[in-house]
C-alpha cells in the first residue's frame, strides 16, 4: 500500500503567446503527470478560469494587453489572497520583482532559453502548491482537533469531496499507525477497514454526500500494526450552497466498551431480573427477556426510546435527577419509582444502575437491573399505615413471632402489664399471662391456623400486670401474612373490660332481683286479688248498689295491670333469638287469643320476616286491644305490609295529634279501664328488634301504626 496520495495539481498559465502556453503545459505535464495545465491569452479570460473551482496555482506573463501581470495579480488577491501566483515573464528587472513582491506574488520567475527553465518552473510551482496545502492543511487539522479529540472522540478526519483529499488528526494517526509525515487518500482509507466492512462504508460516504445528512457507522478497523479495533464513525457533511464540498467525520474507538459488553452479556441475558442497557444518552439499546415481560415491550419497540418512554409523570423530576448524576460518572444509583407499561398499567420498580465509562471517565453506557416490587411495596404501604393506626389506638397492640416470643409491643401494651419495652421484647407470654390463659390462646392459635379456621378469634384472658390485681382483656389475634406453609406469627389487640366485667356481675345480680320482685309480684300479689276475685264472686247475688262489681272490675285491673308489669319486665330491650315467621299467620294467631267483642281483622297482604314469634304475638295483641279499647264495638282492624315494613291500622276514633308523642309513654291511657303500658310494650317489642314505630291516622280516621325497619326474608 502506497502512504503518499497521487494528487492533482491544477495550473491556470496566462500568456498572451498561444505558443508560448501550449509549449509551457507540454513540458510541465511532462515533467509531473500530477501536474494538468489549462492556458489563456489574457488577464480577462485568466479570471473567468477562476470561476466556482480555481486552480491550485496561477503561472502569468508580465507584458499583456489590456491588464498586465500586475495588475492581473492584484485582481486574484481580492478574492484569493493565499492562491499561489507565479510570475513567470521575460522583462526582468529590480522594479518589476520588488512591485510584484508588494503585490503579494508567491514567486518570480524570468524565462530564459532552454528546457532546464521548464523543470525549475515545476519546482516552483510544486513547492507553492505544497506549503499552501500543507498550510490549509494544518489550520483545518487544528479545526478537526478541537471538533473531535477536545470533545472526546478518539480522533477525526477531514474529506475534501472534490478532491478526494483526506486529512486526519493525530488521534486517528495513531490509531490507524500511520506516520506523521505519510498520507492516506479516501479510497486508501476505506482498504483499512475489514473487507466485509468496506462497502458499507463507501455507502455511508455516499450517503453524506449525496443527502447533505449527517450519517453513522460502526466498523471494524485493521490497523497498519495488525491489530483490529471496532470503531464508531460519524460523517458530518458541509455545504458550499446547495453542493456538499467537505466531510467531516468524528472517530470513536469502542473496542474496550464492547469487550466489556460482551462479557456482560452472559450474565445480562440470563439474570432473573429484568435488565437493560442504555446509551449514553440514555436512550434504550436493548433489554432482555424478563425487562420484556415485566414492561410489556419488545426490544425493538423501545430501541433508540428515551427513558422518559416508561416512566410515570410524577416520577419524572425525580428520576431525571438520578439520570444526571449517572450521565455525568457519578457512581451507581439506586432508585424505586412508578413505570408505566404498554399496556397503560402503574407499576412499582426497583432499579439498580451503574454507568460505563471509558478510560477518560466519560459515559459510554449505563446498565440497569430491576425487579417489579409492587406488591412489596404496597405491602409495605399498607405496613405504614397500619402502624400509624396503630399509633393512634387507644388499645393494647402485640406481634408475637413464629418462636411464640414478643416482637413489637405498642405503648399502651406497656402502660397495661407495667413493664419496660425492652423487657417485654423476645420474652413469651408467660410474663403476663397464667397457664390457663397461655393454653386458651394456643388453641385459638391453632383454629386461625387449620385450614378451615376464622381469619380472627376473640376471647377472653387475664393478664397478671407487674404490680396490682389482676386485669380482665378480651383479646382479638388473627396471624400474620405469610407466603407457603411458613407461619410468620400472630398479631392481636388486648382491650381491658375488668370495668365491663363488674358491670356484667352487677346487671346480673339486678336481673335476678328483678326475677324475683316478678315473680313476687305474679305469685305472692297475684293469688290474694285471685282469692278476693272469687269470694265476691260468692258475694255477688246480694249487691244492689253495685259496689261489688265495682270491685270486682278493680281486682281485674289490678290483675292486667300486673301482666303488663310482669311483659315489661321480662321482654327486655334485645331480641335473643329471631327467625323467618309468616307475618299474616301470626297476625291472626294473635287475633284469636284477643278479646276482640264484635270487632273485623283484615290482612290485605302478607310477607315473611325476620322476628321472635312470641314478641311479635304480644305486639299485635296490644295493638288489638287498643282498637277495641279506643272504638265502637264492630271496629275494624286492618293489616298490611310496606316496603319496609308493615303497619295495624284501625277504624276506630284515632289519636289527636297533639297526644301521639304521650301514648307511648309507661301509665298513659284515655280508657277508663285501661293500664297505660300496652302501647309502651309495643314501642319496646319494636326497639328490641331495631324497628322504627309511629303513630298516624287511618284512612278511616282512625288510629294507623306504621312498623318500619323490618327485615324482610326473600323466597
Amino acid at each position: 500500500m502506497r502512504l503518499s496520495a497521487q494528487r492533482e495539481i491544477r495550473i491556470l498559465h496566462v500568456d498572451e503567446e498561444p505558443s508560448i502556453t501550449d509549449l509551457t503545459a507540454t513540458f510541465l505535464e511532462r515533467e509531473d503527470d500530477q501536474f494538468s495545465v489549462e492556458t489563456a491569452t489574457s488577464a480577462d479570460e485568466g479570471l473567468q478560469h477562476l470561476g466556482d473551482r480555481p486552480p491550485d496555482c496561477i503561472v502569468s506573463d508580465y507584458n499583456m494587453p489590456g491588464m498586465d501581470g500586475l495588475e492581473f495579480l492584484q485582481a486574484v488577491r481580492e478574492d484569493y489572497p493565499d492562491l499561489p501566483f507565479i510570475l513567470f515573464t521575460g522583462k526582468g528587472s529590480e522594479e518589476v520583482a520588488s512591485d510584484a513582491i508588494s503585490a503579494g506574488v508567491t514567486d518570480y520567475l524570468q524565462k530564459k532559453s532552454g528546457t532546464e527553465q521548464y523543470e525549475l518552473l515545476a519546482n516552483r510551482i510544486r513547492n507553492a502548491v505544497d506549503a499552501r496545502r500543507e498550510s490549509k492543511r494544518a489550520d483545518r487539522q487544528e479545526q478537526l482537533m478541537r471538533l473531535t479529540e477536545f470533545a472526546g472522540d478518539t480522533g477525526g478526519f477531514e474529506i475534501d469531496v472534490d478532491a478526494g483529499d483526506l486529512l486526519l488528526t493525530d488521534g486517528t494517526r495513531r490509531l490507524v499507525g500511520l506516520p506523521e509525515d505519510a498520507h492516506l487518500c479516501l479510497e486508501e482509507a476505506i482498504e483499512l477497514y475489514h473487507p466485509d466492512d468496506q462497502a458499507d462504508v463507501r455507502q455511508t460516504v455516499t450517503r453524506a454526500v449525496e443527502t447533505g445528512e449527517q450519517t453513522r457507522g460502526t466498523w471494524r478497523l485493521q490497523t497498519l500494526d495488525d491489530d483490529e479495533r471496532l470503531v464508531d464513525v460519524t460523517i458530518t457533511p458541509t455545504t458550499d450552497g446547495n453542493d456538499v464540498t467537505t466531510l467531516r467525520g468524528a472517530v470513536h474507538d469502542i473496542t474496550e466498551r464492547k469487550e466489556r459488553e460482551q462479557e456482560l452479556s452472559l450474565f445480562f441475558e440470563e439474570s432473573p431480573l429484568g435488565a437493560i442497557q442504555w446509551d449514553e444518552e440514555f436512550r434504550f439499546e436493548r433489554m432482555n427477556d424478563r425487562a420484556e415481560e415485566i414492561l410489556g415491550y419488545s426490544e425493538a419497540e423501545l430501541h433508540g426510546e428515551p427513558w422518559e418512554r416508561i416512566v410515570a409523570d410524577d416520577d419524572r423530576e425525580r428520576v431525571g435527577d438520578a439520570v444526571e448524576s449517572l450521565l455525568d460518572a457519578d457512581g451507581g444509583r439506586r432508585v424505586i419509582n412508578d413505570n408505566v407499561r404498554k399496556d397503560g398499567e402503574t407499576l412499582i420498580c426497583e432499579w439498580h444502575n451503574r454507568a460505563v465509562t471509558d478510560a477518560d471517565g466519560t459515559v459510554e453506557s449505563v446498565f440497569s437491573k430491576f425487579q417489579d416490587v409492587t406488591e412489596r411495596e404496597r405491602r409495605k404501604r399498607e405496613l405504614q399505615e397500619y402502624e400509624t393506626v396503630i399509633e393512634a389506638l387507644s388499645d393494647a397492640v402485640y406481634v408475637v413471632d413464629e418462636d411464640g416470643r414478643f416482637r413489637y409491643v405498642n405503648e399502651e401494651f406497656t402502660e397495661l402489664v407495667g413493664y419496660d419495652t425492652e423487657t417485654i421484647i423476645g420474652n413469651t407470654p408467660s410474663l403476663i399471662k397464667d397457664g390457663n390463659s397461655v393454653e386458651r390462646a394456643e388453641h385459638h392459635l391453632g383454629r386461625l391456623l387449620s385450614s378451615d379456621g376464622p381469619e380472627t378469634v376473640t376471647f377472653e384472658v387475664t393478664i397478671q400486670p407487674r404490680a396490682g390485681d389482676p386485669i380482665v382483656c378480651e383479646d382479638h389475634m388473627g396471624v400474620l401474612p405469610y407466603d407457603g406453609e411458613e407461619f410468620d406469627g400472630s398479631v392481636g389487640v388486648l382491650r381491658d373490660i375488668t370495668e365491663h366485667k363488674q358491670y356484667e356481675q352487677e346487671l346480673e345480680a339486678q336481673n335476678e332481683r328483678l326475677e324475683e320482685f316478678a315473680s313476687i309480684v305474679s305469685h305472692d300479689l297475684r293469688n290474694p286479688l285471685g282469692v278476693a276475685e272469687g269470694h265476691l264472686e260468692l258475694a255477688g247475688g246480694g249487691d244492689e248498689n253495685g259496689h261489688l262489681a265495682k270491685a270486682v272490675d278493680a281486682i281485674e285491673r289490678s290483675q292486667a295491670l300486673i301482666d303488663d308489669l310482669l311483659t315489661l319486665a321480662r321482654e327486655g330491650d334485645q331480641v335473643d333469638e329471631s327467625e323467618p315467621v309468616d307475618l299474616a299467620e301470626v297476625a291472626k294467631q294473635s287475633w284469636q287469643t284477643t278479646e276482640t267483642a264484635h270487632a273485623t281483622l283484615n290482612v290485605d297482604e302478607s310477607e315473611i320476616i325476620e322476628a321472635d314469634r312470641g314478641q311479635l304475638r304480644e305486639l299485635f295483641e296490644n295493638l288489638y286491644r287498643n282498637a277495641v279499647e279506643h272504638g265502637d264495638d264492630d271496629v275494624t282492624v286492618r293489616i298490611n305490609a310496606m316496603e319496609d315494613g308493615f303497619y295495624v291500622a284501625d277504624t276506630g276514633s284515632g289519636i289527636p295529634a297533639s297526644a301521639r308523642d304521650e301514648i307511648f309513654e309507661a301509665g298513659y291511657s284515655t280508657a277508663d279501664d285501661g293500664t297505660g303500658f300496652g302501647l309502651r310494650i309495643v314501642e319496646q317489642i319494636a326497639k328490641a328488634h331495631g324497628w322504627e314505630v309511629r303513630v298516624t291516622e287511618s284512612t278511616e280516621g282512625g288510629a294507623r301504626f306504621d312498623i318500619t325497619g323490618v327485615e324482610k326474608v326473600s323466597d
